[in-house]
């Protein structure tokens, strides 16, 4: 071996096993329990990454807490990748009385997703809402030309949040209206500004996927004969079951296409999961602390984030920065300027994990044992390569009991020349209960555990640790 060769050896170990990557060939890797194999040959066409989307603060948490501080926001418009963030705006408040709020989320993301909501208290008529929508729409859109998605209502269905002033779930026949008003109000705004982005519209954004109630919805609008009617997003909010199954969200998208297809309509209809997690309402664990299950959430949603990778579910939006009430459900430390939960790194990681849409495609990869055939809960990964990356992000979720740990052998194959050349840059991350976990030790920064150059080798291989509900992200990229 020459002394250059031996140096880059030397520097390829070193960095291994100062990240717990130890290469599988040495003594100590021998002993690994599975196994993840990319094999960078094979594209499967690109994705919506999961990282694109987010929840801007509840609406409750900033009328009671304020604005976010100034370090968490630079964080989401540095470190995040948001294409998309959903807002709430609420009818018993003037417009006015948003723009801080909407300033925020306008500042980091790239388009807005505008809800309207009012108390289930408040009396209203579908001629108030159409009203109040239109004079806010023609406000909000003037001033934010980046909405491009209008949703007039949330969680019908539920009546505790979208439901009469009793606290009883509204009906397809009762809410119709509503939403009839809705599409009225944004083909006015939509006249009266022209806008060189022009709202879309679409819901009905119901808790879970009542498919009963959502198929009498699809028949009513089928049924409308106003010219000015539009549906162009199936909305929905899914919770029900995700933390024991997140696999169950592999065939959501095709449940929401049949029934389109039942109510005579187009199948091409995107579907939109503006709101999923492991945590539904006032949800917590049954088994650890709020440590234990804030590490849940984060492993949970890059679990569920596959699913929808693999099926092609359009814009599924993450909930959310801050709650303000289920805190199992934040990604920063509620108090502190700037610090992220283990949630919040997820989304950062699936953020690095793929940037444009247009640009390369997810990689095959084969994971043994694979968490799929226990309903998602175990091991599981993405992996994508683009003209300047080849990402791999990976997971042990074992939800709220499991305890297995893995010793995981990670196998790259055909790393491509045309991109790397011949020397490569790894990198890896890692979210843990030790690791980038400010539950573990108040870390404030999410440290790389691992940097280090090799030549780019016909077969990469290391062996990951991965225990209970960790998350990582190994990047390639040129030296």
């Amino acid at each position: 071996m020459s002394e250059l060769n031996r140096r880059r050896a030397l520097a390829g170990l070193g960095g291994s096993l100062v990240a717990g990557l130890m290469p599988a060939g040495a003594a100590q890797a021998t002993a690994y329990d599975s196994t993840m194999v990319v094999d960078a040959g094979r594209l499967l066409g690109t994705f919506f990454n999961p990282g694109w989307y987010v929840n801007h603060t509840h609406p409750n948490w900033y009328f009671s807490r304020g604005l976010l501080p100034a370090g968490t926001l630079k964080q989401l418009q540095d470190d995040f990748n948001v294409r998309w963030a959903r807002v709430v705006v609420k009818m018993e408040k003037p417009p006015a009385s948003n723009f801080p709020y909407l300033d925020q989320a306008a500042s980091y993301a790239n388009r807005l997703l505008l809800s309207f909501t009012s108390s289930t208290g408040t009396e209203k008529t579908p001629q108030e809402w159409e009203t109040f929508m239109r004079d806010a729409l023609l406000v909000y859109k003037a001033r934010y030309p980046q909405i491009d998605c209008v949703m007039p209502w949330i969680e019908p269905n539920l009546g505790i949040v979208g439901g009469h002033p009793d606290n009883t779930a509204m009906t397809p026949a009762e809410f119709y209206p509503y939403y009839a008003a809705g599409y009225r109000a944004v083909s006015a705004a939509n006249d009266g500004l022209e806008p060189a982005i022009p709202l879309t519209f679409g819901g009905p954004t119901t808790s879970n996927l009542p498919a009963e109630w959502l198929l009498d919805f699809l028949k009513r609008y089928a049924a409308d004969k106003d010219a000015r009617k539009r549906l162009d997003f199936l909305a929905v909010q899914l919770y029900h079951k995700n933390r024991d199954n997140p696999r169950q969200a592999l065939s959501q998208r095709a449940t929401l296409r049949s029934l389109l297809s039942q109510a005579g309509l187009s199948q091409s209809v995107p579907p939109y999961v503006t709101e999923y997690g492991v945590y539904g309402g006032s949800d917590t664990g049954t088994v650890g602390d709020l440590a234990h299950d804030q590490l849940v959430q984060a492993a949970g949603v890059a679990a569920l984030g596959r699913y929808y990778v693999e099926s092609g579910m359009n814009r599924p939006f993450h909930w959310v920065l801050h709650h303000g009430e289920n805190v199992r459900k934040d990604m920063f430390v509620e108090g502190l300027d700037g610090v992220r939960l283990p949630f919040g790194h997820v989304v950062v990681m699936q953020g690095m994990l793929k940037d444009r849409y247009d640009d390369g495609g997810r990689v095959a990869t084969t994971i043994t044992p694979d968490g799929s055939a226990t309903g998602g809960i175990g091991l599981g990964a993405i992996s994508h390569l683009d003209s300047r990356q080849l990402t791999v992000m990976y997971w042990n979720y074992q939800a709220e009991t499991g305890t297995t740990n893995r010793s995981t052998k990670l196998t790259i194959r055909d790393i491509p020349k045309s991109v790397f050349g011949d020397r490569i840059r790894v990198e890896n991350w890692l979210v843990d209960a030790t690791n980038n976990n400010y539950n573990h030790n108040r870390t404030t920064t999410f440290a790389r555990n691992a940097i280090f150059s090799m030549d780019r080798p016909a077969e990469f291989n290391r062996v990951l640790s991965l225990t209970k509900n960790a998350v990582g992200l190994l990047r390639i990229t040129p030296a």
